[in-house]
């Protein structure tokens, strides 16, 4: 067994990178959320030049329809994927068993 301070520079190396991990994640979701504008105001330019439909409504739809969709199947994918992994470790929606969840 080992103590909490046992190796703190390994602790210290794990929090700096789970800190940019979580940076990364930020400026994944900002791009996401760029490009999820950028199509919409291209599909609202569409809608209005072929259905003489408002700019700004359709550009509001749209941005929140190629924001949220995509989302919505990830966020559904990655439920499926831990229910069903979860279910073959043995526990119930991906927990982890109590004796391998201290292993040192």
């Amino acid at each position: 067994m080992m103590q909490g301070d046992a190796h703190p520079e390994t602790r210290r190396m794990m929090e700096t990178a789970i800190r940019r991990l979580n940076a990364l994640e930020y400026l994944i979701l900002a791009v996401a959320m760029g490009l999820a504008l950028l199509a919409g105001a291209l599909a609202a330019w569409m809608a209005e030049s072929l259905m003489g439909a408002s700019f700004r409504l359709a550009w509001a739809l749209s941005s929140l329809l190629f924001f949220v969709v995509p989302g919505w199947i990830v966020f559904r994918r990655e439920r499926r994927t831990r229910a069903r992994y979860g279910a073959a470790i043995g526990g119930e929606g991906g927990a982890v068993r109590a004796d391998t969840e201290d292993i040192t």
